[in-house]
């Protein structure tokens, strides 16, 4: 996609009018994969069209820098409750992400909704790639990431007056790198997250059953257009994991949809009540 033009999709933020219609689609059930037909992906598109735009929303988030050198973005809702556990979201930004300000970031904003924060309230950590040769994939910066997510959730939970963090309800996604970069830190750090949501991920996932064992345990909701050069590693992982065992993994594939599918996967009917219903398997 051209990057001026995503530049300017993304500075339409997500806040969904609270008179909408929610569009019910078929849910996806564990070890089931499902073609999302381009009705259905219009009835989701729809959604995200019935959007205003979040004010200030650059000035939710508190802009850090952890002592290990990396960059990240820190929101907790000012409504959430002090001394009450919330769940952690954290979502990994793609390359085109890179060159624009991730404050105006379309996915970013999803997790901010007010509606969704009313359903699902939340803390959100959104790590940052310093340049462009950082990647998610590398174990260096998989460790300075994940030090810094337990720093914070440190800080959280040793501070009465803020609100704590559950650790067992650690969720991860993210969107083309970051799809790849979902893959990667849960494969990395196998007992780490409740659940992840890789979307676009290209071929970072298992690629048979013998490498998703480890991974198995993880409930995972893949998604990927049908057009994109990487649904086959999707297609790939999803089988994978199946063939391992796992307990609840899903694909939504949409149809006559290429690589970027981040303004609206996230509305596929029961993904949020999905991920936020899961706690991290022991």
């Amino acid at each position: 996609m051209n990057l001026k033009k995503r530049y300017v999709r993304n500075k339409v933020h997500l806040a969904l009018i609270f008179s909408c219609t929610v569009v019910q689609l078929a849910i996806a059930q564990p070890g089931v994969s499902r073609i999302i037909t381009v009705e259905e992906t219009k009835k989701l598109k729809a959604i995200r069209n019935e959007i205003g735009s979040i004010k200030n929303l650059d000035t939710l988030y508190e802009d850090r820098k952890h002592n290990n050198g990396l960059p990240y973005h820190f929101y907790v809702p000012k409504h959430l409750k002090a001394g009450v556990k919330y769940p952690v979201v954290t979502f990994l930004h793609g390359y085109t992400d890179l060159t624009i300000d991730t404050h105006k970031g379309f996915p970013k904003g999803v997790w901010s909704l007010p509606k969704i924060q009313k359903a699902h309230p939340h803390i959100l950590f959104v790590p940052r790639n310093r340049k462009k040769e950082d990647n998610w994939s590398s174990d260096e910066y998989r460790t300075m990431t994940i030090n810094a997510l337990d720093d914070m959730v440190a800080e959280l939970n040793d501070n009465p007056n803020t609100a704590n963090v559950d650790v067992d309800r650690l969720y991860l996604t993210g969107f083309s790198r970051g799809g790849q970069g979902t893959w990667n830190f849960i494969r990395a750090f196998p007992n780490k997250f409740a659940a992840a949501a890789p979307l676009s991920g290209y071929f970072h996932g298992p690629q048979n059953a013998e490498e998703a064992k480890a991974i198995k345990q993880i409930p995972i909701w893949i998604f990927n257009g049908d057009g994109d050069k990487g649904v086959k590693g999707s297609r790939i992982s999803f089988k994978a994991l199946k063939d391992a065992g796992a307990a609840d993994v899903r694909y939504h594939e949409y149809k006559s949809q290429g690589h970027v599918i981040d303004d609206f996967a996230y509305f596929t009917d029961g993904f949020m009540e999905w991920m936020f219903s899961q706690k991290r398997k022991k």
